[in-house]
């Protein structure tokens, strides 16, 4: 059901009560009502949470390493109490999650838009503070196109909301246009659904192995396995306590046990907002693009487990403000050079097709036409981004304050150079369906709603691809952004079809469940491989051309943002000479900025990656984050560590266990051992410059800078 305007007003009223500390049981009560029965309640709750400051993550969420359990809020009456405990649960009280993210999305916003004019920079005639802090929060248009969403059979926790509440995209588009009958498709529900999917895909690979006569390695040991999947859910490696207490527990399902714990917490939205931020629009800092509020977007967004289609269908139709529509910002990093940038990556990371050859000529690879290219682009040919700019009464200069999107009322088709020099007309269309070209027409907003609406096998395909490249290595095409688009396969056909067929329809059926799709990679028999290759599997290596076959774990280098909120983890580095967490968050920025180059090119293309430089080498080894990480101050891991009145034995057992989330082994404690007392007996010589813990100090330098840290395995 939807809430009706009364409903609306009632739950605003109840809670400024709460941000009031005026509010009682009985209110509480009935705030857990209005979430449970209606989803635009539910975003309307933690939207104004988020606007008051009741979720702290910009305050003190810092890296997100301490549990969310730890996180202390202002105590409420025992109703709230027992409403915030099951929110593990229960996605209508997923503000547990999100007391870790502090996230916004806006669905009634209380105030107009900026009125626009023209299509240039232009100032803003008001009195508003040009200097205050952006919230990220998205505003909805005023005539938003409602998406019938598929029913999510998997969670029986999320149907009682999503069954009766549509999902609104926030983009402008004609209501009134014909709704699709929702699919009805489905197999299930909770976690009979997920194993009855997980026994699809390993009988699937089973059969793949048969056929290709390989055999797959061993099982990987918890260690191996724990530190593989907080790498790719939550990017980082886990905290020394995290590896002990999942060493420690034998109790069955304890891999999926620590799945649902992990996406349940803080890190894992904030660690796919990154990830995704950086596909859609780099890591480069743009002045137009206000990425904080696009990361607080999609924060809130994976946080909060919405539909994917729903995240696609805001993102491609979104407009407005950059600071108050985190949505925006996609677009208004992507529409120069006559919007081919926007053309390109939206197809290549949407649909998981590459479009961007077709725009000189026809593409004899994939038979798409360059006809295809230029109508697909011509649905972005409405869309502007504006500059606002405001005087700073201080100084009297105009100071840029944010961009705004707005969809320009224009029509007709555009016209493009064929290859033979000849110039050809380009309707709107897309995907077989023609788009009205009048200028009352909102372009971008039927594409969104084309794009993914219903089934969608493509939009679903490309993602489940992605995702399996995210957590197994590759994917089931190379590269994953060049998918067939005929159903005959020809170009760059999958693997593994019948696993990438079986996944995308598990997906649509889900509801495009993000979190479902997680469980049942990480669950999958694949996933639970280990990276060591046995005699049967080491020709089995994507990186030398070959399609995988999927017998082991891949090895992957870490990203720049997970070597980094990894080094800091294992030494609470970011806790030495930084004074609070914006600081921290500037040096991090800092560094990650040396590993990033743009790239000036149609797809606005960035190279992102530990390339293996002497200068990035040296910088790893000796550089700021390495000289904070050894620092023995109290309050560091190290510092701490010396200090601690444990064995030799038990302190060099940690260290490894903070570096490379496991034991050493005999020979390798052997020569751990040896560093340490070599350090420890050169210290008392005469006119030495070694202190005490210079020995830890040396065996964790080693541990950092070993491959086995720096790598995905």
């Amino acid at each position: 059901m939807t809430t009706r305007p009364a409903d609306h007003e009632r739950l605003l009223t109840l809670l400024d009560a709460v941000c009031e500390e005026r509010a009682s049981a009985a209110e509480y009560a009935e705030i857990e009502r209005f979430v449970t029965a209606s989803a635009e309640a539910r975003w309307v709750y933690l939207t104004y949470l988020d606007l008051h400051g009741t979720l702290s993550w910009d305050a003190g969420g810092g890296l997100g390493i301490t549990p969310p359990e730890t996180i202390t809020v202002q105590p409420a009456p025992a109703t709230s109490r027992r409403f915030v405990a099951r929110s593990s649960r229960v996605v209508l009280a997923v503000a547990a999650c999100v007391i870790a993210v502090a996230v916004g999305i806006a669905l009634w916003p209380r105030e107009p838009a900026v009125p626009m004019a023209g299509h240039q920079p232009a100032p803003i005639d008001d009195d508003r503070d040009f200097r205050r802090p952006s919230t990220g929060v998205a505003a909805v248009p005023k005539k938003p196109v409602r998406l019938r969403q598929t029913p999510n059979t998997n969670d029986p926790d999320m149907n009682a909301v999503r069954s009766t509440a549509p999902i609104i995209a926030t983009h402008n588009g004609d209501p009134s246009t014909p709704r699709p009958t929702p699919p009805t498709t489905g197999n299930g529900s909770g976690r009979g659904s997920l194993d009855r999917a997980v026994a699809t895909v390993d009988q699937l690979f089973t059969d793949s192995w048969q056929r290709l006569e390989v055999q797959p390695t061993t099982k990987a040991d918890n260690a191996e396995w724990v530190r593989r999947v907080h790498l790719d859910l939550v990017g980082r490696i886990p905290t020394v306590p995290e590896v002990e207490a999942f060493l420690a527990d034998a109790s069955p399902g304890q891999r999926r046990k620590l799945v649902d714990s992990l996406l349940d917490g803080g890190d894992y939205a904030r660690n796919f907002a990154g990830v995704w931020s950086n596909l859609l629009i780099g890591r480069h800092p743009q002045q137009r693009v206000n990425r904080p509020a696009f990361e607080k977007f999609l924060r809130m967004s994976f946080a909060a487990n919405r539909p994917w289609n729903t995240m696609v269908a805001e993102i491609v139709g979104a407009d407005g403000r950059t600071d108050q529509n985190g949505a925006a910002n996609f677009l208004v990093a992507h529409l120069n050079n006559q919007a081919v940038p926007a053309t390109a990556i939206t197809a290549r990371v949407f649909l998981g097709i590459q479009v961007q050859c077709a725009q000189c000529h026809n593409n004899p690879l994939n038979d798409m036409k360059q006809a295809t290219f230029w109508e697909l682009n011509s649905l972005f040919q409405q869309t502007d981004s504006i500059e606002r700019w405001v005087r700073d009464p201080r100084t009297g200069r105009n100071e840029y304050a944010f961009t705004e999107l707005v969809n320009k009322p224009e029509g007709g088709p555009i016209f493009f150079e064929a290859q033979n020099g000849l110039m050809k007309v380009a309707f709107p269309r897309f995907a077989g369906q023609e788009v009205d070209a009048g200028p009352e027409i909102n372009r971008r907003g039927e594409l969104a709603r084309i794009m993914t609406e219903g089934e969608q096998p493509q939009l679903a395909a490309a993602f489940v691809n992605r995702l399996w490249a995210h957590f197994l290595g590759a994917g089931f095409t190379n590269p994953i952004d060049d998918m067939p688009i005929d159903e005959t396969g020809s170009h760059n056909p999958p693997s593994h079809p019948e696993v990438l067929d079986h996944l995308s329809k598990e997906f649509i059926s889900s509801g495009y469940d993000v979190k479902h799709l997680i469980r049942l990679i990480c669950a999958s028999a694949p996933y639970q491989l280990s990276s060591h290759p046995t005699a049967t599997s080491t020709n089995d290596d994507p990186a030398n051309g070959e399609l995988p076959s999927f017998t082991r774990a891949y090895l992957k280098p870490m990203t720049a943002e997970q070597l980094y909120d990894s080094l800091v983890t294992a030494t609470r580095a970011h806790e030495s000479r930084v004074s609070d967490w914006e600081a921290a968050e500037e040096q991090r920025q800092k560094w990650m900025d040396q590993f990033v180059v743009s790239l000036e090119n149609d797809e606005n293309d960035e190279q992102g990656t530990l390339s293996g430089t002497y200068a990035q080498a040296l910088m790893l080894m000796n550089g700021e984050l390495i000289d904070r990480a050894l620092d023995l101050s109290p309050g560091t891991f190290l510092g701490e560590l010396i200090r601690d009145k444990r064995s030799e034995t038990d302190k060099i057992r940690r260290l490894c266990i903070a570096a490379l989330s496991r034991q050493p082994t005999a020979k390798e404690f052997a020569a751990m051992q040896k560093i340490v007392r070599e350090a420890g007996a050169a210290k008392n010589r005469p006119g030495s410059p070694r202190g005490p813990g210079s020995g830890y100090q040396d065996l964790f330098w080693a541990l950092l800078n070993a491959n086995e840290f720096a790598l995905v395995h």
